[in-house]
């Protein structure tokens, strides 16, 4: 699930071409709306009237991030500040934080149930969506890699701005002056396997769970066949 897709030997050319659609719908959809996640709901905090219109792709735009979930199946979009002014709690900037992770996790939910709608069309009549129903698979994969790795109390994730809320100021200063560089270390770690094991468990569970939650509609189908 984590590393490089790119060398496994069962990649044939439906496969290769499913991912690299899934990664460029990622790029422009999935990414972006976790980063405007964060940012409506820090707006809602604020107070102040949120229009998604007033973000361009442009702005969201991570070229380092893109390049990252073309190759290693995970990237990020431009980090935008989460409040205009300083919120009001320490309740309220972890909800910020979580919001990006429930959107990950939804939006596997959401593909979860197409692929099995489209699942449902091709037994009924037939028909062949198979390279389509490849792309929304390797589409939930994405989602699940992205969720746990933003559940990880790691620097430059989500968890971490979670944590980020209990520590003094004063501790995480020199942190955020590197930023940048940190979250590449760490990203060429995931990709070389230093985190594989938790990462796995994570992973195993969280897609478990995105997979029941979608099968839930279709229990009256499965219990009348």
């Amino acid at each position: 699930m984590f590393g490089f897709w790119f060398l496994d030997p069962n990649l044939n050319f439906s496969l290769l071409t499913a991912r690299l659609a899934a990664s460029i719908i990622a790029i422009i959809f999935f990414l972006p709306l976790k980063e405007v996640s964060h940012i409506w709901l820090s707006h809602i905090f604020s107070g102040v009237k949120f229009n998604i219109k007033s973000y361009s792709l442009a702005e969201l735009f991570d070229p380092i991030g893109a390049l990252f979930m073309l190759l290693f199946g995970f990237g990020w979009s431009k980090r935008m500040p989460y409040f205009l002014t300083e919120p009001d709690n320490k309740s309220e900037y972890i909800f910020v934080c979580l919001a990006g992770i429930a959107f990950t996790f939804f939006s596997g939910v959401i593909l979860a149930v197409m692929f099995n709608i489209i699942a449902l069309l091709m037994f009924l009549y037939g028909l062949h969506l198979g390279w389509i129903s490849q792309v929304i698979n390797f589409l939930i994969e994405i989602n699940v890699i992205l969720t746990v790795i933003n559940l990880l109390p790691v620097p430059s994730f989500d968890g971490f701005k979670i944590c980020e809320a209990f520590i003094p100021n004063r501790y995480l200063s020199k942190y955020r002056k590197n930023y940048l560089a940190i979250h590449i270390v760490l990203s060429i770690m995931f990709i070389f396997g230093f985190f594989h094991i938790p990462l796995e468990i994570m992973g195993n569970a969280v897609y478990k769970a995105i997979k029941m939650l979608a099968g839930l509609p279709f229990v009256g189908l499965r219990l009348g066949s």
